[in-house]
């Protein structure tokens, strides 16, 4: 069999016993929840203050206006910059 072919298969059957009930699906945990389970990671406290910040939103931290915050630089889920 090859790679491919038994990827799909395990797929599958994941699929299916997502949809009967075997196995729960993971439920995404949102950045403030991260940075309580690891308190000493400095990027998770980031993340968690930015979001925090605005208003839980991932998509406002991408796009944040507060350019004076000290964490302004360091903010995570940034729009990707295009080099000229």
């Amino acid at each position: 069999m090859t790679e491919n072919l038994k990827f799909k298969q395990a797929a599958e059957e994941y699929r299916q016993k997502v949809q009967f009930g075997e196995i729960k699906k993971p439920q995404p945990v949102d950045p403030i929840t991260k940075a309580r389970q690891n308190p000493r990671s400095l990027r998770m406290a980031i993340n968690a203050k930015c979001f925090d910040c605005c208003c839980f939103q991932k998509t406002e931290v991408k796009y944040c206006t507060a350019c004076d915050c000290p964490l302004h630089h360091l903010r995570p889920w940034q729009p990707k910059q295009i080099n000229d």
